[in-house]
């Protein structure tokens, strides 16, 4: 997920030109972001937690 939100990062910002949209879509990708982050560290601990009670 990191490199799709580099890739929009820097589309964005290569693309808009009206700097208050910049901003709020800026935030809405950090938002998905780390959504993407917290979902990946959750399913890490769903594993672990599986594996040790296998």
């Amino acid at each position: 997920a990191d490199k799709v939100y580099h890739q929009a990062i820097k589309e964005l910002f290569d693309k808009e030109k009206d700097a208050i949209e910049l901003i709020k879509k800026r935030e809405i990708l950090e938002i998905l972001e780390k959504t993407s982050d917290r979902c990946q560290s959750t399913a890490n601990v769903i594993l672990s937690i599986f594996i040790k009670n296998s």
